[in-house]
């Protein structure tokens, strides 16, 4: 559904910048013209009717080019992650076929290796192709299957989303309505139609879409890496960035000596918390303009704010107008303004099942709702404050990740006789994770770091305490908070 809308702005406003970087860019006539050639080239996986195909591809902009291609054919994809892919992840999604470029992935039976060379070849000359030689959209069923991407925030186990053609549509549409807002004003403001920079990869759901609706809306999308984001904020022009807190202190260490603070930038924080110190940080040293959102990748962006305005750092802002939250307590009866409970939501386009996984469905999506397993409360004037989880799911720096599995797999250790992961909120503001352990022997550190790693590759430094005993509620369970309490006051002793 994509590469069509992309087809559209190729004749409609073809000599506009779809893709930009420092060195690198390529127009939206540009852009087709390099899907057409693609789609030739690979028009024959039309007959091997694929399912479902994987697209492992570090050079973001072929990436993008590939997703376009399989579109244009009628293929449903899936982008994989550029290195260390798990092979539960391989497993939940099993598809028909693995295209390969420059990723860690072995060539094997049921994979295609595309080299440089066979771009080289095939885009040869592409600057000169017209829109007759455009190649065109292969027909496909609304309800068939479009897009297939892992859901990690919301379970310690991976479940597998699919969006059909109608369902990315309406997805693409809905966050082109409230991006147009925003636009609108700062266009107003400055005169600038705003660029995109999204370091949300493609691999989850939300980073497909957010890059697709700018691709829909005729926007140009900034392709930058850790290496180059912070050039790409001082180019002076007005930039839309959307990036978790793990991004953010990257972009503000990788800032050009004596950059002053700017204004035409806008930062939406996605993720994770926001903690008041890094917000402080970044009005001060970056831009004014910083908000922050909450969405999921079953149901999308549900709510956001202004994150100077908002009652207080748990707050993720008001609902936005197709989406609905309540707050319930554990016989799923509401709870009134400013009561703790449990989240459940809903909003226009959110998908209302997992692919082949019947029971995960029915815990999880009930009754017209999903249960995306948050708790918090919408205050009385009506701004959503998230307070936690009701399992040991945590989210650090914009990566989440399951507390009792890290204990589970710290305890497959022999010398480890009990642990128990948690996280603490430091003097600087920032989340750290701990482990404390009872052991009974010298502790392997490096291999269970890189055994954690393989689970979790974006797993953030862990700190290892010992400890004579652990804390357990009555019910049997780990009191995490007790241990980040008795460890913060610890520290202040010493």
């Amino acid at each position: 559904m994509l590469d069509r809308f992309v087809l559209h702005n190729a004749r409609r406003c073809g000599d506009v910048v779809a893709l930009g970087g420092l060195v690198r860019q390529c127009r939206f006539d540009q852009l087709e013209a390099s899907v057409s050639r693609l789609a030739r080239a690979l028009e024959g996986l039309r007959e091997l009717a694929p399912r479902l195909v994987a697209v492992q591809c570090v050079d973001s902009w072929r990436h993008w080019m590939l997703l376009l291609v399989l579109s244009r054919l009628g293929v449903a994809s899936v982008s994989l992650p550029d290195a260390d892919v798990p092979q539960e992840m391989l497993a939940v999604l099993s598809p028909d076929l693995i295209i390969l470029h420059n990723g860690d992935l072995p060539a094997q039976e049921g994979r295609l290796s595309l080299d440089d060379g066979w771009f080289r070849a095939v885009l040869d000359g592409v600057d000169d192709d017209h829109s007759e030689d455009y190649y065109p959209p292969v027909p496909v069923a609304s309800d068939a299957l479009c897009r297939v991407a892992v859901a990690m925030g919301t379970d310690r186990d991976m479940h597998v989303l699919g969006f059909s053609y109608a369902d990315v549509e309406a997805s693409l549409l809905r966050l082109v309505y409230q991006d147009m807002g925003e636009a609108l004003a700062l266009m107003a403001s400055d005169g600038q139609k705003p660029h995109l920079l999204c370091t949300i990869s493609p691999v989850s759901m939300s980073g497909f879409l957010m890059v697709g609706a700018a691709l829909v809306a005729g926007t140009t999308v900034r392709i930058a890496s850790e290496q180059t984001m912070g050039a790409e904020v001082a180019q002076g022009h007005a930039l839309f960035v959307v990036l978790t807190p793990v991004h953010l202190e990257y972009l503000l260490r990788s800032l050009p000596p004596g950059m002053k603070r700017v204004s035409h930038l806008h930062l939406t924080v996605v993720g994770a918390a926001l903690s008041p110190l890094l917000l402080e940080r970044t009005q001060s040293r970056l831009t004014p303009h910083v908000s922050v959102a909450y969405g999921i990748d079953e149901c999308g962006v549900l709510s956001s704010i202004d994150a100077a305005k908002r009652e207080g750092p748990q707050s993720v802002g008001r609902v936005l107008p197709w989406a609905g939250v309540q707050i319930v307590d554990a016989e799923e009866n509401p709870l009134p303004e400013g009561e703790k409970g449990v989240i459940r939501v809903r909003a226009t386009g959110a998908v209302t099942q997992y692919l082949n996984e019947p029971d995960v469905t029915q815990k999880r999506f009930r009754d017209g709702w999903f249960y995306p397993g948050d708790r918090g409360f919408i205050s009385a004037i009506g701004e959503l404050h998230l307070c936690g989880r009701v399992d040991d799911l945590v989210a650090i720096g914009g990566g989440k990740f399951d507390l009792h599995l890290i204990d589970q797999m710290v305890k497959e250790e022999s010398v480890v006789q009990d642990a128990a992961s948690f996280v603490r909120w430091g003097k600087d503001g920032q989340q750290a994770l701990y482990c404390a352990l009872i052991t009974t022997g010298e502790l392997d550190g490096e291999a269970l770091s890189k055994r954690l790693r393989q689970r979790y590759s974006a797993l953030p430094p862990v700190t290892v305490i010992w400890v004579r005993e652990l804390p357990y509620t009555e019910a049997g369970q780990v009191d995490r908070e007790r241990l980040a309490q008795s460890l913060s006051v610890h520290l202040e002793r010493q």
